[in-house]
């Protein structure tokens, strides 16, 4: 944006964004009534504790967005293992000593300042909006006490805008506030009526949006009264505060579309069957009745042991209607709707197959690498969109706090990225690995024939490849100047040790040659 803009600029651009996505409003109401009830707030008010599920029949797409959450959460950024590293992008400079132990030491304090943080409890948060709306929001902002601190906000509250390379970089977040909370935050004065409702305690709501927008390649942000037109705090960021990962998108959308829209058909089919299917079940338990209407004392009693008096000679007996209710094949169907939710939510992907009674370690692992690889794809975009912005805003918030150890001079000259980790990406990778053993494997019958075949090979190349694919930490592996001079050690120790053999095998000459001398001097003698 060429411009800052002025506060009837900033609410005519929120009112326009918000007016824009209307279309969606009703779409993800509908999915958050039956994939995520909790939250089903974006065209309705709710009151605190008020029920919100009493209209699901069906709980099967809850049940399958909070699996997915839990898969991602673990696979991508499980906080007992690490799931990130930092890396040059360069083999040959990743794997120089001081280098390669710059990067890990600062990762660990990457992920212990992730982890002593709230980020674990909200970026659950964020995997039930992604799963279920498409498109989830969390505000990265700096802690005094925790360095940072993050939120995860739902798609009600926010309005975004892509920039020219489809990249999130307008956002507007709407909230309501307590004059208490506006003063307690930004000062007393900034507006009549928020000072004169602080003073009644009236408990008043006011709006307050917050707007970050690009401005001179940095991010503006300003937070102002929406009702009322007037700034209540303005600023700067270094890099765009939130990340805003999308599922998948369609051309020309700037809102993502998700596993729970998907489902939302079959949903709302299940629900409408498990309705019918329970009103049938009533009638196959407690059926309607038909009875003659003479010959009987009314009202007829149709409790447990319940005993009716009927004329002698009538014909007419009491006897259910229509009792012959067929039911095993409407349960059927359920189960088939069923099973295209869950595959909705990819959850036989998620989910190990089942194999034999003898399975083995190596089978194990290939069956879950496998299982991996089918959600590849859609790391790609959560990389980009998601979890590459989240470490750059991190480490420039602790570099910016003097928290990042100072870089070794021979990295001055690379540009830092980061390499993840997580077991979806493990299982990216792992096949370089495997191709690594697998040559091996085909080359020994050729070392055997001829031995010298294995000068082709690197081994210390390639073991440090092996130990990067599988995160071996650097602390584990000498380091290359380190293993040189312990090599050098070695050949000396081996060179002394074969002079010394040389000159006892010298001396052991000499004293053969004098005693071979003495004898034959003694026989001259004799003779």
């Amino acid at each position: 944006m060429n411009k800052k803009l002025t506060p009837k600029e900033i609410i005519k651009f929120y009112k326009k964004l918000k007016s824009e996505r209307g279309t969606w409003e009703n779409h993800w109401q509908e999915v958050t009534d039956h994939i995520l009830p909790r939250k089903n707030t974006v065209t309705t008010t709710r009151q605190p504790g008020e029920k919100r599920t009493w209209q699901l029949l069906d709980n099967t797409g809850v049940q399958s967005n909070e699996l997915l959450a839990g898969a991602l959460h673990g696979m991508l950024t499980n906080p007992d293992s690490p799931w990130f590293e930092l890396t040059t992008g360069d083999i040959v400079a990743d794997n120089d000593d001081d280098i390669r132990l710059w990067l890990q030491e600062n990762t660990r304090k990457i992920h212990h300042v992730l982890n002593n943080s709230n980020f674990q409890t909200e970026v659950h948060e964020l995997y039930i909006d992604l799963g279920a709306i498409g498109t989830a929001c969390q505000f990265i902002e700096e802690d005094e006490k925790n360095i940072v601190r993050f939120s995860t906000k739902f798609i009600a509250d926010y309005c975004i805008k892509e920039g020219r390379f489809g990249v999130v970089d307008t956002l507007f977040y709407e909230s309501k506030w307590k004059a208490e909370e506006i003063i307690e935050t930004w000062g007393p004065g900034k507006h009549r009526d928020v000072d004169l409702s602080a003073k009644a305690c009236d408990n008043r709501d006011f709006k307050v949006i917050h707007c970050v927008y690009p401005f001179e390649k940095r991010f503006y942000q300003v937070s102002m009264l929406l009702d009322q037109e007037t700034v209540l705090a303005e600023g700067t960021f270094n890099e765009f505060p939130y990340v805003v990962p999308r599922w998948t998108k369609a051309s020309g959308e700037h809102y993502g579309r998700s596993p729970g829209m998907n489902a939302l058909p079959e949903m709302k089919v299940l629900n409408k069957m498990n309705e019918t299917m329970l009103i049938g079940a009533q009638k196959k338990v407690d059926p309607p009745i038909q009875m003659p209407d003479d010959g009987y004392i009314f009202p007829p009693v149709t409790g447990p042991g319940g005993i009716n008096y009927f004329r002698s000679g009538t014909n007419e007996f009491i006897k259910p209607v229509f009792n012959d209710t067929n039911l095993d094949f409407g349960y059927q169907a359920m189960e088939d709707r069923r099973k295209r939710v869950r595959d909705s939510f990819y959850i036989d992907q998620l989910r190990l197959q089942q194999g034999g009674p003898a399975m083995t370690a190596t089978e194990v692992l290939q069956r879950t690498e496998e299982s991996m690889r089918l959600l590849g794809p859609m790391l790609g975009r959560m990389q980009a969109e998601f979890l590459r912005p989240l470490i750059d805003r991190v480490f420039n918030i602790m570099m910016r706090k003097g928290l990042i150890t100072p870089a070794p001079a021979n990295l001055k000259n690379f540009k830092l990225d980061v390499r993840y980790s997580s077991l979806i990406a493990k299982s990216q990778r792992v096949s370089d690995a495997q191709n690594i053993m697998r040559t091996f494997q085909a080359a020994a019958p050729f070392i055997n024939l001829d031995p010298s075949v294995a000068d082709n090979f690197n081994g210390d190349a390639c073991l440090r490849l092996i130990a990067n694919v599988y995160g071996f930490p650097q602390l584990g592996l000498r380091g290359v100047k380190e293993l040189a001079q312990i090599r050098q050690q070695k050949a000396q120790a081996q060179q002394m040790q074969m002079q010394e053999m040389q000159k006892q095998q010298e001396l052991n000459n000499a004293a053969q040659m004098a005693d071979i001398s003495q004898k034959v001097g003694q026989n001259g003698n004799q003779a």
